[in-house]
């Protein structure tokens, strides 16, 4: 996607500003209206970050656009300025998605970047990035992507917090924001997707063989689907990170957060379901090891080996 970079050069620097701004604008409008909060330009400001001067004009234009409304210095969308922050919120989260898939840039990176871009992509490159990354439902924190008509999927699950002693729960979304929650989330190694045992008794939350500790606000930015007792339920699949040298294991699949360029490589080295593999040889640092799969080895370091998920064969 050639353009996909494109900026646009057409407009002066002072009305690309404001127009940013009035986009912020319907952005978190519609975030402060999903969880039932009032706006105000005092609050939209805290949120925002932008000068009192700035706001006030930003809300004047949309008011003038018909976007918005106020009422008793309070701010409501309209229903095109709904459209307008969905489709904000589509390009935003596409993006994202383009980032994890196509690209190599850290995952705690996405959000600043797609904040960035959200305001530069046209639509035409909007639809050609959807339709190369097979028009996604959802970005890689797991929140739904409205669709190119304006129709945003409700996000299904419960956050952690809420989850009740002995739950067996999927990760469904990481939330973003804030950010530093966010860091902390990443360096405990969580993945969409993962099956995680809750312990309320010890406080501790197993997934894929690791126990995690998760402080109050991290679980309210992690939301879960509990799984029922009927469903089928992996049993002793853990991350290839725990497998010693000596013991055996048979490959049951990638992460999902396994993506892009990174997942077709495993794949085409041979980390698929089914492949037998076991350590060969362990660097004088532990880190790489290597593995021998299908008659060849191969050297993994440990950001590799946590995404791929096996089931050691002496545990059958």
């Amino acid at each position: 996607m050639k353009r996909l970079f494109k900026w646009l050069g057409s407009l002066s620097n002072n009305k690309l500003s404001i127009n940013i701004i009035k986009e912020d604008l319907l952005k978190t409008l519609f975030k402060n209206e999903e969880v039932l909060s009032t706006s105000t330009s005092l609050s939209l400001g805290n949120q925002l970050e932008y000068t009192n001067e700035q706001i006030s004009e930003a809300l004047g234009l949309l008011i003038e656009d018909a976007k918005i409304s106020t009422n008793n210095g309070t701010y409501q969308l309209q229903d095109s300025g709904t459209q307008d922050a969905l489709q904000l919120i589509r390009r935003h989260r596409l993006y994202e998605k383009y980032l994890a898939e196509k690209t190599g840039f850290s995952k705690v990176n996405w959000h600043r970047k797609a904040e960035e871009m959200e305001h530069h992509l046209s639509n035409d490159e909007v639809e050609k990035m959807a339709k190369e990354l097979g028009n996604p439902r959802f970005d890689p924190h797991g929140d739904p992507i409205p669709t190119r008509e304006g129709i945003l999927p409700k996000l299904k699950g419960i956050p952690l917090s809420d989850v009740k002693h002995n739950a067996i729960v999927k990760i469904l979304h990481i939330e973003d924001e804030p950010r530093a929650v966010y860091k902390e989330l990443i360096t405990k190694g969580i993945h969409i997707g993962s099956i995680m045992a809750v312990n309320l008794t010890t406080s501790v939350y197993s997934t894929e063989g690791h126990g995690h500790h998760f402080s109050k606000d991290e679980m309210k930015n992690i939301t879960v689907l509990v799984i029922e007792e009927t469903e089928d339920i992996p049993k002793g699949v853990v991350r290839l990170t725990t497998l010693k040298l000596g013991e055996k294991a048979v490959i049951t699949g990638l992460s999902q957060e396994c993506r892009g360029a990174n997942r077709r490589r495993l794949l085409d080295l041979g980390f698929v379901k089914g492949s037998k593999i076991k350590i060969n040889m362990i660097s004088p640092l532990s880190d790489p090891k290597a593995f021998l799969i299908r008659e060849t080895l191969i050297a993994l370091r440990k950001e590799q080996t946590d995404m791929i998920l096996i089931k050691k064969i002496d545990a059958e």
